[in-house]
């Protein structure tokens, strides 16, 4: 079969693919937000980077490519109207000036910022679900959860009580809502309807068009909702201080939910760079939840597991898909890439050190520091290989 022939890419390209415009700026703001250590630790900043590393994180970088995703794929799948290039460059703007206030620690702002992001993206998607021929996948049941999330969390920290005891509640709910539900609702959501076809498998949440859901839709849908109530619920537990039960929840939901609805356990054991990057990134999300029910005095640290072991690498690699995939490129991603389990191992090895500093006070300041360049050498092989290819466009798309 020949290659697909590419060119640039043009105008109207953006306003129907804004992940071209979104997942280079979470690229950026994931960087920037984890040079934050070696920076403070260095004595280059004076003040500590704790939340807006935290944010820059959650709504930046995976911010940007949840929002570049979806804004990307649900009017397709709704069979609706695409953004335009007006909207995405709105939302664009608005995600920039987020960064650029939280990078300056004007947390309060860059909260706003964020709020303001998520409605207007919420407005812009309503009202193609209201135009829609099509019913999403039944999983993104869970994306909406992951929006509503995102949206209580950020109100949450925006209206902070004063009240000590009911504060640190208040912070930890908030926290959980930002920064592990709103990531692992739509990797979850998401996962049963894109993750077969890196396997070579056919989608189990992949139905007929039609605006009214069948039955066995349905079934899929509440079990995803369901999920997704349960670990809610278990933000709410640990908030109360019963952080081993709570995790345990997470544990447990999360793995029954991954064997009942994704392909792991039907995929040919033989699979390409893409296909370990998954297993590799779904075995540390759950087993981040797992230590952290053995050894939850270690919760902040083993966390990162999850976090950047889990998410972050499903993160890069979806992304690679959605990349090579729209420019062209996809027969490439056949080939041996070996570049990308070298970037992926320099961003879990970055990981380790960080996680590795929480263990041994003494050099903790230099295994942040040194985690945090190793990650972001990592990030930036991967953006060698992959961020050119937003610029390119098959002739026939």
């Amino acid at each position: 079969m020949a290659a697909e022939t590419v060119k640039r890419i043009q105008l109207k390209n953006l306003g129907e693919e804004p992940f071209r415009f979104f997942f280079p700026q979470g690229v950026l703001a994931g960087i920037l937000g984890v040079a934050l250590w070696p920076f403070y630790f260095g004595g280059l900043t004076s003040f500590y980077p704790g939340q807006a590393h935290a944010r820059l994180m959650a709504y930046g970088m995976f911010g940007s490519f949840i929002l570049g995703f979806l804004g990307t794929a649900l009017p397709r799948l709704l069979s609706a109207p695409p953004l335009g290039v007006a909207n995405v460059l709105l939302l664009i703007g608005i995600h920039l000036a987020m960064v650029i206030v939280l990078l300056a620690q004007q947390i309060l702002l860059g909260d706003s910022l964020f709020l303001t992001l998520l409605l207007v993206f919420g407005v812009l998607m309503a009202r193609r679900a209201r135009r829609r021929q099509d019913t999403p996948p039944p999983g993104f049941a869970l994306v909406g959860l992951a929006l509503l999330s995102a949206l209580v969390g950020t109100v949450m920290a925006l209206f902070q009580p004063w009240n000590e005891e009911t504060g640190m509640r208040w912070v930890v709910l908030q926290q959980l809502f930002s920064y592990q539900g709103f990531i692992l609702f739509p990797i979850l959501g998401i996962g049963p309807f894109i993750l077969p076809r890196f396997f070579g498998l056919p989608s189990p949440h992949d139905f007929p068009e039609t605006r009214l859901p069948s039955l066995e839709w349905k079934k899929k849908a509440l079990l995803a909702a369901g999920s997704g109530v349960l670990i809610m619920a278990s933000f709410f537990i640990e908030a109360e201080g019963w952080s081993r039960t709570a995790y345990a929840i997470r544990f447990v939901v999360t793995l029954v939910y991954l064997v009942f609805e994704f392909p792991f356990h039907r995929a040919p054991n033989a699979t390409n760079e893409l296909g370990a990057s998954l297993r590799i990134a779904f075995t540390a999300l759950v087993a981040g939840f797992f230590f952290i029910t053995v050894f939850p005095a270690f919760r902040v640290s083993l966390l990162h597991l999850t976090l950047i072991g889990g998410f972050a690498v499903i993160t890069f690699t979806v992304a690679t898909r959605v990349v090579f995939g729209h420019s062209g490129n996809l027969e490439k991603l056949k080939t041996p890439n070996r570049w990308l389990l070298v970037a992926l191992s320099l961003m879990l090895f970055g990981m380790a050190t960080r996680i590795s500093g929480d263990f041994w006070p003494k050099i903790m300041a230099s295994h942040y520091s040194y985690g945090a360049v190793i990650w972001i050498s990592g990030v930036l092989l991967w953006s060698f290989y992959v961020l050119p290819k937003v610029m390119s466009n098959p002739s026939n798309h």
